[in-house]
């Protein structure tokens, strides 16, 4: 057998967990291989890479964004200048009301819950495209994350420094072990780790079977508008972002029963009975697509080393989250590996592990 080519990590799967993961690392001076499937659908690929500061019916601030969004914009703006690409935009975004117990929930909490991050513009909105005569606000601190772009630009640097590989890896066949190292004999590679970044697919990783998952499949549509003039997000019920020309994308719908990638006609005619409660102006449906986001109990992120086998890591569980947090997660658990912190106990893997019943 030829000898084995021998990292420090090995990362499986590269969507939004496993590429700021592996840049991490990399930036941390480890030599780490990305293993991909190379799925043409999966929750990453399709994700609208929102960062909305305020959300929910609630209108609640997104968990720790003073700690997490500058650490993000960072983080983004170094690969855009690595890779020679831009992914990340930084705009208001627009969160029109849908009623007036949403006009009460503002006004009872803009002024001490979020102040620095609401206005009122004047106007609103151009009232030929938007019904907004319920009113609205206008949130700072918002952003977009063109993600296929972010992930294509990172698989294509990663590619040039011998660090990535297109594979399908079967964690109950293709592992073995060895004086606490991983062995994948079939792809001739060893390493230190292997940590698993694959999202709503590790359900089925035997290693991690007692992760309480709550998959929610999501579908959003390319919706085509012209004559549109609103750059901004715009939320109600459902969000509408500028994409490119005359391209917009809009969702998500939530189904936590069928967990599948397939477009029904349901969220389809959900979507577009949203948009029309406040969208004018006609639009054309071009594309659909679905995918199931890896929401897992309590709906926080999981990262850590399994408790039975050290070599065995785990980031996964970021949901619709995955642009604002997967940075500073990803450089939290590069200080766990380097047993510079332990997991934070809402996020250790350790606690998820629960017995079998």
């Amino acid at each position: 057998m030829l000898p084995l080519n021998h990292f420090d990590h090995l990362i499986v799967g590269q969507g939004l967990a496993g590429t700021a993961l592996g840049w991490t690392l990399q930036q941390h001076g480890y030599h780490t291989l990305i293993i991909d499937r190379g799925e043409e659908i999966t929750s990453s690929k399709i994700a609208a890479g929102l960062i909305t500061p305020i959300t929910g019916l609630r209108l609640v601030v997104s968990w720790r964004l003073e700690e997490f969004l500058p650490y993000a914009v960072r983080f983004y703006r170094e690969i855009e200048s690595l890779t020679g690409s831009r992914f990340l935009e930084l705009n208001p975004m627009l969160r029109l009301f849908a009623s007036e117990q949403e006009q009460e929930q503002y006004q009872q909490r803009s002024q001490t819950h979020f102040p620095e991050l609401v206005s009122i513009p004047e106007p609103l909105a151009n009232e030929s495209e938007f019904d907004v005569s319920q009113g609205g606000f206008e949130m700072q601190s918002g952003g977009k994350l063109d993600v296929p772009t972010y992930l294509e630009a990172s698989r294509e640097w990663f590619q040039k420094q011998n660090c990535f590989l297109k594979a399908d890896i079967d964690p109950q066949q293709d592992l073995a072990w060895k004086a606490d190292q991983v062995q994948i004999n079939r792809l001739g590679v060893s390493a230190n780790k292997i940590i698993f970044c694959q999202g709503i697919q590790a359900r089925h990783n035997p290693w991690f079977e007692k992760v309480p998952f709550e998959g929610v499949k999501g579908e959003i549509l390319t919706l085509k508008i012209p004559g549109l003039t609103e750059r901004r997000v715009v939320n109600r019920g459902v969000w509408l972002a500028h994409w490119q020309d005359d391209l917009y994308r809009a969702g998500s719908t939530y189904d936590r029963e069928h967990l599948d990638c397939e477009p029904t006609v349901a969220g389809r005619e959900e979507i577009m009975q949203r948009l029309t409660e406040f969208l004018k102006v006609p639009f054309e449906v071009v594309e659909q697509r679905a995918a199931v986001r890896p929401v897992i109990r309590g709906r926080l992120p999981v990262l850590g080393l399994h408790p039975e086998n050290p070599c065995v890591g785990f980031f996964n569980g970021f949901a619709s989250k995955g642009s604002l947090q997967t940075p500073w997660m990803a450089a939290h658990f590069a200080d766990v590996l380097e047993d510079k912190a332990t997991p934070e106990k809402q996020l250790d893997l350790s606690r998820k592990l629960k017995p079998k019943s």
